[in-house]
Order: C-alpha cells, then sequence, then structure tokens
C-alpha cells in the first residue's frame, strides 16, 4: 500500500508540471483503483479519455471504476 501511496505521490508531482502526461494518468489511475480510491481513479481515467478518445486500457476500466464508486 505504501508503494502505491508513493507512486501517486509522484505521479501528482509529474502532473502538475504536465497536465496532460498521458503515462502520469494512466498509472496514476491504476495506483488510486489498487487502492480502492476510485474517485481519484475515475477522475485520472476521464483525463485520459479526453487526451486519448480511443485508449484501450482506460475504455476498458471506465465501466469497471463507474461500479465500483
Amino acid at each position: 500500500m505504501g508503494r502505491h501511496k508513493d507512486a501517486i505521490n509522484d505521479l501528482t508531482k509529474l502532473l502538475n508540471i504536465e497536465p496532460s502526461n498521458k503515462f502520469a494518468l494512466r498509472y496514476r489511475a491504476e495506483a488510486y483503483y489498487l487502492m480502492e480510491k476510485y474517485k481519484g481513479s475515475f477522475n485520472d481515467v476521464n483525463k485520459l479519455l479526453k487526451i486519448e478518445t480511443n485508449d484501450e486500457w482506460a475504455s476498458k476500466l471506465l465501466p469497471t471504476i463507474i461500479e465500483k464508486k
């Protein structure tokens, strides 16, 4: 769990510099999801889909997040 928190902190720092960084959005969304912080995961997946509308990973994860929210 601590590693996920560290990852979220690091990825958040990167997103503060580069708000549209697809790598950071994807992996922070995944870390939030694994920590059962579905609102954060949902927000990042939505941002990712606005940047890259055909992102397969985000498109598959979004319904799962909505179901768990």
